[in-house]
């Protein structure tokens, strides 16, 4: 007589329509399980005569990480982020390239198994991307960290204030005295993030009473190299501005080192607010003033908003939630000369 298969912790999951993992919250007492999935999960343990010592350990799947790249150190702090909320929920975290994903590789990470992908977590996405597409047809559940923008955004979003926090960064200029403020934008590498911080930073202007000059708008991407060189072209202008604001921290790294080789004094000479506050903002001599955004928060909050598909699949317009920026003051920024 052939002996019934003990079932398998997957067994439970299909059973109960929930995920593997959260069959191994339920076994093991965790939380962030809402109360009617935990009552399903008992149900169909009780119907399998499922035995958690008699079974094999429960292996929670995996979540991955997709990026457009990691040499930058917003990319590199939002994934220590999100692999430290991931692991207070018992995943791991995989990473991938953008440009290397593929649906075939995804349909083969979500075929049947214990370890498997249990959703995306997309950083950065562009407008019309691809991947949310693809995550779309596969019926991947997945949330996007930081979009180009939400709107028409077919999957779960959560980004920061950049409008609140850019607004901030300028009246705090103003406040201070500038009125010649530069503005080194992210248009061209970001066009929903770079266009809020550059519509914050004319609002604010407006508000001031002051018109925006097209000769103290620089566009270009977030890296160390465009603030340097669009920051020099700021800096050599017959009046150049006594203040700029840059789109990242990035940029404002290389405002600082455009305005040492000009032999300008940082804030005496020219006041500089980066964005993001990364790690080596508060390292620069001065420290950067800056806007901090709350990397880690975001990451946490993109976790849970995945995992809570793993038990109620996203329906209707997709939650797009954005989080609260905070002006970090510190010692690039004073009133200007007179």
């Amino acid at each position: 007589m052939t002996a019934t298969p003990r079932p398998k912790i997957a067994d439970v999951a299909a059973a109960a329509g929930v995920s593997v993992p959260t069959v191994s919250k339920v076994l093991n007492g965790r939380t962030h399980v809402s109360d009617a999935t935990r009552a399903r999960v008992q149900q169909a343990l009780e119907e399998l005569d499922y035995s958690k010592r008699a079974a094999a350990p429960a292996q929670p799947g995996f979540l991955q990480l997709v990026v457009n790249n990691f040499d930058s150190p917003w990319v590199l702090e939002t994934m220590a982020g999100v692999e430290a909320a991931a692991d207070r929920l018992g995943y791991a975290v995989a990473y991938a390239r953008a440009e290397h994903t593929t649906a075939e590789r995804w349909r083969k990470l979500r075929e049947p198994s214990v370890n498997r992908l249990d959703g995306v977590l997309l950083l950065a996405p562009r407008k019309g991307s691809r991947l949310v597409t693809m995550v779309r047809a596969l019926k991947i559940p997945a949330v996007a960290i930081d979009p180009e923008g939400t709107e028409g955004l077919a999957v779960p979003s959560v980004s920061p204030a950049s409008f609140s926090g850019a607004l901030a960064a300028v009246s705090h200029l103003l406040g201070q005295g500038h009125r010649r403020i530069g503005i080194i934008t992210g248009r061209k590498h970001s066009a929903g993030h770079g266009r809020a911080r550059y519509a914050a930073y004319a609002a604010a202007l407006h508000e001031a009473g002051l018109p925006v000059l097209p000769e103290l708008v620089q566009d270009g991407d977030f890296s160390i190299e465009s603030g340097m060189r669009l920051g020099g072209e700021l800096l050599d202008l017959p009046q150049p501005p006594t203040a700029i604001f840059t789109g990242s921290d990035l940029q404002a790294l290389g405002v600082m080192n455009a305005a040492a080789q000009r032999s300008l004094r940082v804030p005496q000479d020219l006041s500089i607010v980066g964005f993001d506050d990364i790690a080596q903002a508060a390292l620069t001599s001065p420290p950067l003033t800056t806007v901090r955004q709350p990397l880690a928060q975001l990451a946490s909050m993109a976790v849970g908003m995945l995992t809570e598909q793993q038990d109620q699949p996203a329906s209707g317009t997709p939650t797009a939630l954005e989080v609260a920026t905070e002006l970090v003051v510190r010692g690039t920024t004073a009133a200007p000369q007179p």
